[in-house]
């Protein structure tokens, strides 16, 4: 049987970036998305550069590299969190998108009461 090809499907970085944003609010302990508060080192914009509520996502040769900023609830173990938001945004972007993440930064930027 012949295959034929169908197209490309692209996705856009703000999308992957939401993916990210609405999975580490999912974490238990992750109180919320917090403000950027290290912007990108970029001065001019870059189209493979994606934003959304506390994340900062760029794709490069097919992976994704995403710095993630939470606020955590109190009597959390901050550094188990920290590794729990990675595991599962590396997770949820390979099971919806099929793309690996080869860095996934999280900043801690405030522990809430």
């Amino acid at each position: 049987m012949q295959e034929t090809k169908l197209g490309t499907v692209r996705i856009a970085p703000s999308v992957l970036a939401t993916i990210v944003s609405l999975t580490a609010r999912s974490v238990r302990g992750v109180s919320d998305m917090s403000a950027i508060s290290r912007p990108p080192g970029r001065v001019l914009p870059r189209t493979n550069m994606g934003s959304a509520p506390g994340v900062i996502l760029q794709v490069r040769n097919g992976t994704i590299g995403a710095d993630v900023y939470i606020v955590a609830e109190a009597d959390i173990n901050l550094k188990m969190l920290g590794r729990n938001v990675q595991r599962r945004v590396r997770e949820s972007l390979n099971q919806m998108v099929g793309m690996p993440a080869d860095q996934v930064n999280v900043y801690i930027e405030d522990v809430r009461d």
